[in-house]
């Protein structure tokens, strides 16, 4: 038998959360920075590991499913709940609008009316309607039943099944005038309908469910559609958000960012989440943002309404999981302030409140660098801000995989508001020598981790 000289010396590891959830790849081969599964937290404190606030509610519910949320200028918000569309022009208080239409998903845009600011307001089965934060109309000028709509600083773009219609030249009400407003139609190889339609920096983009167009041109002699991308389409309008000077959705397989050229996927650390998704339900699938993150509403297993927000930071490049069963289906970035509303008719501001619920995070695997020796663990140290009120358990697990975790006893430092160092020493006659170790951290309320350490003693090996 061969001892490896230092083998049995107590050894030191540490490691932090800082690289975002990944499930895109087997264990073992994350980084010590990922974790493998988890659910509550966001950003704010990157590269700690803080958990996602809370949000607070934006008065009464309409009562019924959101099929609209979006802005009017900088002056309402505008929902619509049901066969309703109501506004908010500041404060709690929700108006009604006169009319009574449709139950389904409404696309809007702003633009102008008779000289005057207007949301544009369509769902692909009522006459649009335009709203001048006084008053609803129908649009004139026979406009088709567009179920998306956009425009640029000149036009707006209806789409019908596969043909792209546009207005006449700063009239939102010409949709007839030879040689100024028109149609183009999509054509692609497998057919299909248009799926979403967006302007991004001055350019209508479009998809269908398995690829992607750009119209170019600048007047109704020379539009056209050109393709972008045969294979990456959009699966929901309501994925598709401007984020910055990124524009990102959901495709079939995977989400996407782009800035110009062609799509980047970055879903991978996601892949299980994505995989999981109810299709079903692919169109209730939806998206908001606050101006760095992409907030991602996901429809899953056998739900009917999204059941899971993942959350991707373009600053640092990670994914985290910070809610889950909150039922949005719509949502909005108004004054510098994001918005959502749910399968109820609730509208909520999004992260207002410092308070967290409960939350949990796994560990990959450790095999500490030596895979062919076993461990004995020792202690687990943390440093955080552990706040009054937050409860948390530290359990492991002697799988790389499954939900077989033991929780570790132990008495806990009560919480402060101050950076505290919380040991918890692991009972040697709960764990046993092992090849390798997953850890889980969970609990209820606030918490903000910045580092953790576990000492261990590595064992002979014989050979």
């Amino acid at each position: 038998m061969t001892i490896t000289r230092g083998r049995q010396s107590k050894k030191r590891a540490e490691s932090n959360f800082s690289g975002g959830i990944n499930q895109g790849i087997e264990p073992f081969g994350l980084p010590d920075t990922q974790s493998v599964d988890e659910i509550g937290f966001d950003t704010d404190d990157y590269p700690y590991l803080s958990t996602s606030r809370s949000h607070s509610v934006l008065g009464s519910s309409g009562g019924s499913t959101t099929y609209l949320l979006t802005n009017f200028g900088t002056s309402q918000i505008i929902r619509a709940v049901g066969t309703a569309l109501q506004y908010n022009a500041g404060g709690t208080s929700w108006f009604s609008i006169s009319g009574t239409f449709s139950a389904t998903d409404w696309d809007a845009t702003n633009f102008e009316v008779a000289g005057s600011s207007a949301l544009i307001l369509t769902n692909g089965i009522d006459n649009p309607q335009y709203w001048t934060g006084s008053a609803l109309g129908t649009l004139g000028g026979t406009p088709p039943k567009g179920k998306y709509i956009t425009n640029d600083t000149v036009r707006v773009w209806m789409a019908v099944d596969d043909t792209l219609f546009f207005s006449g030249f700063q009239n939102a009400a010409d949709w007839t005038s030879t040689e100024n407003s028109g149609f183009l139609q999509y054509y692609t190889e497998r057919g299909g309908n248009i799926t979403a339609l967006k302007n991004f920096y001055g350019d209508k983009y479009v998809w269908k469910r398995d690829s992607m167009a750009v119209v170019q041109g600048t007047n109704y002699f020379n539009y056209k559609v050109k393709e972008i991308s045969n294979d990456v389409g959009c699966v929901s309008f309501k994925t598709v958000q401007e984020v910055g000077d990124t524009l990102m959705w959901l495709g079939e397989s995977d989400v996407y960012l782009f800035q110009g050229g062609f799509p980047v996927p970055i879903g991978e650390p996601v892949r299980k989440y994505i995989d999981r998704i109810n299709p079903s339900y692919l169109d209730r699938c939806n998206a908001f943002h606050d101006g760095n993150r992409y907030y991602l509403n996901l429809v899953i297993d056998s739900a009917s309404q999204p059941n899971i927000r993942l959350v991707y930071d373009l600053r640092y490049k990670i994914w985290r999981v910070p809610g889950q069963n909150e039922n949005f289906r719509y949502g909005v970035r108004f004054n510098n302030e994001t918005y959502a509303g749910n399968d109820t008719g609730q509208t909520y501001q999004i992260n207002a409140n410092t308070s967290a619920g409960a939350w949990s995070i796994t560990t990959k695997p450790f095999d500490e660098g030596m895979p062919e020796a076993e461990k004995e663990y020792k202690e687990i140290h943390l440093q955080g801000v552990f706040y009054p009120a937050t409860q948390y358990t530290i359990s492991f697990s002697v799988d790389d995989r499954g939900e077989t975790f033991i929780p570790i006893s132990y008495n806990p430092l009560n919480a402060d508001l101050v950076a505290l160092n919380k040991n918890a020493i692991i009972p040697l006659d709960t764990t046993p020598l092992t090849h390798w170790m997953r850890f889980r951290i969970s609990g209820t309320g606030r918490i903000t981790i910045y580092n953790w350490q576990r000492y261990f003693r590595v064992c002979r090996v014989q050979h």
